[in-house]
């Protein structure tokens, strides 16, 4: 067993669920059960403009739930921000805020070992991202090999050789200093590519949590899958657009070869 650093940071976990009722059980139930001191970290489920019983089930699963209806600011991003804004007034302060999807699952370890990278003094961290559903079909299985490879050869290499990687959506773990200083304000179709490329400007890198597991389910219906990826896609050009000129101009100005590692980031060749 990996010897971890003492326990010591407090954690808000944070799921923004939009009809997700028949998958949050088991994602609550894993979370209360991950090996690391239950009074260190706190559930939180966001029920978004829900049509199902998403709030209840969660609720009667152990987290703590907040209902959210706003039919103009719709989509992740913007619920994100709000259920941040709403821990930052809770009377308990916490180090830092980990984000799932709620179709996922979480390993054991995953706050242990991202209590570590915070200890080393890591301030925003992605946590590997594997599959839950590998084998459900041949698109679930092609999405999951995609993934290991981007984890190995992309996130670790770059982490290894000291550039940053970026946000993956889920199984990412920020501090909440970072969050209140820079703010959030990314509602686009890729928020967590967003963050990472506005933090990028100001010089603070993402970086890598290998042994921190997230599973998340993949898509199992090839119509499911362009849905998925297009919207990825769509997001990442916006993104290009909105930061391209700052990620040249910042890491021209300060010299740093990170920054202007970004403009490769956002581009993606390997996938052109």
């Amino acid at each position: 067993k990996i010897k971890h650093a003492a326990p010591k940071n407090t954690f808000a976990i944070v799921v923004c669920a939009h009809d997700e009722a028949a998958v949050i059980e088991p994602l609550v139930t894993n979370l209360g059960e991950l090996e690391y001191p239950r009074e260190l970290y706190d559930i939180f489920v966001v029920a978004d403009n829900c049509s199902d019983n998403t709030a209840a089930t969660a609720r009667n699963a152990g987290a703590t739930v907040f209902e959210r209806f706003n039919k103009e600011e719709v989509g992740k991003g913007y619920a994100m921000g709000w259920m941040f804004d709403r821990i930052y007034e809770m009377d308990r302060k916490y180090d830092a805020i980990a984000i799932f999807d709620a179709d996922n699952l979480v390993h054991p370890d995953f706050l242990a070992e991202m209590n570590d990278h915070l200890e080393a003094g890591e301030s925003v961290i992605q946590g590997y991202l594997n599959a839950k559903n590998p084998e459900d079909s041949w698109v679930a299985g092609t999405f999951a090999i995609a993934f290991w490879m981007v984890d190995h050869m992309w996130h670790l290499a770059k982490y290894n050789v000291g550039l940053s990687t970026a946000l993956g959506g889920t199984g990412m773990v920020i501090r909440t200093e970072i969050l209140q200083e820079y703010g959030w304000e990314c509602d686009g179709l890729t928020e967590d590519m967003e963050f990472s490329l506005k933090l990028l400007t100001h010089g603070v890198k993402t970086t890598w949590a290998h042994d921190a597991i997230v599973y998340d389910e993949k898509p199992i219906g090839f119509w499911q899958s362009w849905r998925q990826r297009k919207r990825w896609a769509q997001g990442h050009f916006e993104c290009s657009e909105r930061y391209i000129p700052k990620l040249f101009v910042e890491g021209i100005r300060h010299g740093d070869i990170r920054i202007l590692d970004g403009i490769m980031q956002i581009s993606q060749p390997y996938f052109l």
